[in-house]
């Protein structure tokens, strides 16, 4: 009998020894993160600090409340690498830091239970003079604006530390180390599925100086499509409606479905629904052009309300049309057909993998430029494509704000390449594919195009 006691004794006694040399995660469903972190102009990349920092526990894990807080941290060994244990289910930033260099960040969304590497490394550059950002972000229709994530990217797509922060509950945000030089700050939601549009605005970072960003709204993603025209643009009647069934739409007055509208509802409907999203097709008559005009008012109500509208304002085309008026916030364009349009704003989604090394090439690239946007009543505009042959080299596809709302226009006959493969033709179609996408937050399509 004490023999199967003492026989008890040691197989208990053997099991916690087994039990207490294992690794357990102290917090069951983290996750761990790990990677490389380099110095951009060394062979050693030993005592990097790497941590996450996520915003303020509110008790049911780290959901963003206000102040952002370090989760974790490590140290990086002589080849960089780098792993960060026992991370609850989240989005954080990650951070690289070292003596003399500026620090860089990275977003990254944290699913239970998972081990996690980093795609890429964290790169860290050389120290030189830098200045700060602060400014605010909010939802159009919330009290609270914490979690929105913020992103300077330089149009160029130089090389640059990576630039990440959350807002915090007032919606207020703060940048430090910031390289100077002409910049884009980008505000978007990364909640899994969200339905808010992002936004962005043009900034200048200067040496020791703290700028002040431009207020951001993000606003709901629109839901519904009308779509204005009296002509098929290029005898392309079904380039814009097939894209919108590809991505989910049908025809219908409901949620994610689209209507086509002509000249006489723009003179019978008295205002617009902010909840839509208006297409303007391009090529249209002159008598469009001139309705559209006379009640230019309601299009300005509807933007300014926390409307979408892309207008694709390619006028002079085969149906004859000249547009003279102006597009909400007062922007106009001036007319000139240019072959070739300069990609600048290289880092924008929208163009990801498009050819920055190259013009992009059509008959026509452009039929226009937009003129005036340093003098209209806008806020906040992008440029990402513009001229290449005219002497003022005028903007050819930009976004803006106006009021609550948002426009997305461009000057590129882009219906016109759906029907005439020639020149550039897939990526002017890619481009319009995308642009539809982009205003319904949706996941932009991979190019798929062979140089």
């Amino acid at each position: 009998m004490k023999k199967i006691f003492y026989t008890i004794i040691l197989l208990l006694f053997s099991i916690f020894l087994i039990s207490s040399c294992q690794k357990i995660d102290p917090l069951l469903g983290n996750s761990n993160i790990g990677g490389v972190a380099e110095l951009s102009n060394s062979e050693n990349h030993e005592n990097i600090k790497v941590s996450i920092d996520g915003l303020e526990s509110s008790g049911e894990g780290f959901s963003p409340i206000n102040t952002i807080s370090e989760i974790g941290k490590s140290i990086t060994n002589s080849n960089g690498n780098f792993k960060i244990e026992n991370i609850p289910a989240g989005n954080y930033i990650i951070k690289a830091e070292h003596e003399g260099y500026f620090p860089t960040k990275q977003f990254i969304e944290v699913k239970e239970e998972s081990e996690i590497t980093l795609d890429s490394s964290l790169i860290l550059y050389p120290l030189g003079d830098y200045g700060m950002l602060e400014g605010n972000v909010k939802f159009i229709d919330k009290s609270i604006h914490s979690g929105i994530l913020l992103e300077i990217r330089t149009p160029e797509g130089e090389p640059l530390p990576g630039m990440f922060t959350f807002s915090n509950e007032e919606g207020d945000y703060y940048f430090d180390f910031i390289p100077i030089g002409n910049y884009v700050i980008y505000a978007r939601d990364p909640s899994e599925n969200s339905n808010y549009s992002s936004d962005a605005a043009p900034i200048i970072i200067e040496n020791t100086k703290t700028t002040n960003a431009p207020d951001l709204i993000l606003r709901k993603a629109a839901e519904h499509v009308v779509i204005f025209r009296d002509l098929a643009p290029w005898s392309s009647p079904d380039a814009i409606p097939n894209i919108l069934i590809d991505i989910g739409f049908t025809e219908g007055l409901g949620i994610n479905q689209y209507e086509i509208k002509n000249s006489n509802d723009i003179n019978n409907i008295d205002s617009f629904d902010p909840t839509w999203a208006i297409i303007i097709e391009g090529d249209q008559s002159t008598s469009f052009y001139d309705i559209y005009k006379a009640n230019s008012e309601k299009f300005d109500s509807f933007v300014n309300n926390g409307g979408t509208l892309f207008w694709i304002a390619c006028d002079n085309g085969w149906n004859g049309g000249d547009f003279t008026g102006t597009l909400p916030g007062g922007v106009t364009w001036r007319d000139y057909y240019d072959n070739y349009n300069e990609i600048v704003n290289k880092t924008h989604p929208l163009l990801y993998e498009f050819p920055n090394e190259r013009y992009l090439y059509g008959n026509y690239a452009s039929h226009g430029g937009f003129d005036n946007l340093e003098d209209s009543d806008i806020e906040n505009p992008v440029v990402f494509i513009k001229e290449s042959t005219s002497y003022e080299q005028y903007s050819t596809y930009i976004e803006y704000r106006y009021g609550n709302g948002r426009v997305i226009a461009s000057t590129t006959p882009l219906e016109f390449y759906v029907e005439n493969p020639k020149n550039d033709s897939e990526w002017f179609v890619l481009l319009l594919r995308r642009s539809i996408e982009y205003v319904f937050n949706m996941n932009l399509s991979p190019s798929n195009i062979v140089e």
